[in-house]
């Protein structure tokens, strides 16, 4: 068949199956920065492209969107299309952030990436909130980036992005078969450039990663369980009782049974196109 690019029964399709296949085209893998020492203006994402076809692409892109104006002095349309079902919230430096109402980034967004190294600060914070269930009440996966990569053939891993996103980056997740072809294509081309890239090894990394955030996600789990029997404890004080809730290990039932009402945790990269 030739390549055909132009699908001229589109308008008579039904407005259900055409509003699907604009959100299908949405791209995905942008990531929306959330960081104190960042400004406002340099992590914001643009409008998609498709939000520029048509008046019913936009709307749909519109629809998907959290769209948040910052204007500033040099740009008063300065605002963010953070589309929680394709985009991915990155929390760096300081979670949780002293925003006006940050809430509607946080109840969208179904993918999170926070820095692998920060098990003290960032991802305690986010686990302890997906396990009150105080926010994130949509995340699927949470990336833990294992490491940064910046290069200049960047839109070979998201050619669907554009440029005005590239300094924004993207995650490449290294348990996605899709993603893990889109390295190898990268390194095999990158090959016959006399180049040769180093990539992290996801056994070795998911490794060391799970046996750290295993040990914090049981401390938390922990801390929750005290929190809710704090007033059966105070009741059981007054009735001379004398041994404290002791913890509760692992293979606990009740840790086993919420632990399923957490997202997936998978090692990533984040990858930044040169500016």
């Amino acid at each position: 068949m030739p390549n055909i690019s132009v699908f001229l029964p589109f308008p008579r399709l039904p407005i259900e199956i055409r509003r699907l296949i604009w959100a299908h085209a949405l791209p995905r893998g942008r990531v929306q920065l959330f960081a104190k020492s960042v400004p406002w203006e340099d992590w914001r994402l643009h409008p998609p492209l498709i939000a520029h076809v048509c008046h019913e692409s936009r709307e749909v892109a519109r629809d998907l969107a959290v769209v948040r104006g910052f204007p500033t002095a040099r740009d008063k349309h300065n605002e963010t299309w953070f589309i929680g079902s394709r985009d991915i919230l990155e929390l760096a430096s300081g979670y949780p952030y002293p925003l006006s109402n940050p809430e509607p980034f946080f109840a969208a967004a179904e993918a999170l990436a926070i820095n692998a190294g920060d098990f003290r600060g960032d991802i305690r914070a986010v686990v302890r909130d997906l396990i009150g269930g105080t926010r994130f009440h949509s995340v699927k996966v949470v990336y833990l980036v294992a490491e940064q990569i910046s290069t200049a053939y960047w839109p070979r891993f998201r050619p669907d992005i554009t440029d005005k996103d590239k300094g924004k980056g993207t995650i490449l997740d290294l348990c996605d078969s899709d993603d893990l072809q889109s390295i190898a294509a990268y390194k095999a081309w990158a090959r016959t450039q006399e180049m040769s890239p180093v990539f992290p090894n996801r056994e070795e990394v998911e490794m060391v990663l799970r046996a750290a955030l295993d040990e914090l996600i049981v401390e938390e789990f922990n801390t929750y369980w005290h929190c809710m029997a704090s007033e059966s404890w105070d009741a059981a004080v007054t009735q001379d009782v004398s041994q404290p809730p002791q913890p509760l290990h692992r293979d606990d039932p009740w840790i086993q049974q919420q632990w399923k009402r957490l997202p997936d945790f998978r090692p990533a990269l984040l990858v930044l196109g040169w500016s």
